[in-house]
């Protein structure tokens, strides 16, 4: 089971891991500048222009992503404007750009399905949603890996701002991923014991924490080379501490 990681974009274009977590405004290196007389003339009715990671043609991330610059959008009656705080990587996100994920965005596009992002502006008619707000697209929504994000309000569900970043940036895919395999399958109770294999993905980590919680047990399977780096010290499977409350 693919794990998902959190690298920075500018990394993605060019081809280079890097395993720490890194803000979207810096990976796009943001710069305060002057916007569009047009952004200062109606700028209740236009969005910022936004930095993003752009694709026109399937193909290795690394040739066919660029960092480009998109024009002011306009903000309709229900549209919010979302200034994007984070966005991971998930391996989903590679194979839609690959052109090898089943569902897939209409080319050219920007990449990107999850993440977390601050309201910037809002519609005439958005109602429950103010500037500031911290906001996650849910269901996961294409477009992410920009500055600037300007969809309905029914795709913005709003999110405490004292989650972590990384949490929020990250909560709709693989964590819910893992309650679905706990709840849609067969009824399981405290006591109850469970098996499954890639254990050591997102996924799989998120099953042992959520049956935890639930007083439900996990017998889980890893790889053979994840077994040599557990052995000799480096804890790849070190279970976090955790909180019923």
């Amino acid at each position: 089971m693919a794990t998902a990681r959190i690298v920075s974009l500018k990394a993605l274009v060019h081809g280079v891991s890097v395993s720490r977590w890194t803000p979207l405004s810096r990976v796009l290196r943001l710069r305060s500048r002057p916007l569009y007389s047009a952004v200062r003339d109606y700028s209740a009715a236009i969005s910022p222009p936004s930095k993003a990671v752009v694709y026109d043609q399937h193909g290795s991330p690394d040739v066919v992503t660029r960092v480009t610059e998109l024009p002011p959008v306009e903000i309709n009656d229900n549209d919010v404007c979302v200034r994007m705080l984070a966005a991971p990587i998930n391996p989903s996100d590679i194979n839609r750009i690959e052109g090898v994920y089943p569902v897939r965005p209409p080319l050219p596009a920007v990449g990107g399905y999850e993440g977390v992002g601050e309201v910037h502006a809002i519609g005439s008619a958005v109602k429950g949603l103010s500037p500031g707000d911290w906001v996650i697209p849910s269901p996961p929504s294409s477009g992410t890996w920009q500055t600037y994000v300007v969809k309905e309000q029914s795709v913005w569900q709003k999110v405490d701002k004292s989650t972590p970043m990384e949490y929020a940036a990250t909560v709709i895919v693989n964590p819910l991923t893992a309650l679905r395999m706990l709840e849609d399958f067969i009824a399981l109770k405290s006591g109850d014991t469970i098996v499954q294999n890639g254990a050591t993905s997102i996924v799989g980590q998120c099953v042992i924490q959520l049956a935890r919680l639930r007083g439900i047990h996990s017998i889980n399977i890893i790889r053979d080379r994840i077994i040599n780096s557990i052995l000799s010290g480096q804890d790849q499977m070190k279970q976090k501490p955790i909180s019923s409350n």
